[in-house]
């Protein structure tokens, strides 16, 4: 078996670069989704808001 030819790793290099960019773009799209997380019941939220408190 002989090694890979010029043009042959320069499409696997275009390839891999193709896949990273969906798998990017896909990551995005996820990130941005509001996803409903079930409350513990408790009456606060699990961050605390210090906005009024200066």
């Amino acid at each position: 078996m002989r090694g890979l030819s010029r043009t042959r790793l320069g499409l696997l290099a275009v390839a891999f670069v193709l896949v990273i960019g969906v798998m990017e773009v896909l990551a995005l799209k996820l990130g941005s989704m509001d996803f409903p997380v079930p409350s513990s019941g408790a009456g606060h939220p699990a961050v605390a808001d210090k906005s009024g408190e200066n």
